[in-house]
């Protein structure tokens, strides 16, 4: 999955609770390794790893549950 995928999926959350006086403010992350699995709290969004030449370019983030 690419990051611009879930900007733009957060976005449209954001438009459709904004009706109901929400925003991302008042919306959990939470993760699942399937549809019958355990739900796991996101804790934290980190930057991962950088491209092999320069070091500087991000290429992935990650999600931390604990």
């Amino acid at each position: 999955m690419k990051a611009n995928k879930l900007l733009k999926f957060l976005l449209k959350i954001e438009k459709d609770i904004k009706v109901y006086n929400r925003t991302l403010e008042d919306v959990n992350l939470n993760f699942r390794f399937s549809d019958n699995s355990d739900v796991y709290k996101i804790k934290n969004v980190e930057e991962d790893l950088f491209d092999s030449t320069t070091n500087n370019i991000l290429e992935s983030i990650i999600f931390k549950i604990k």
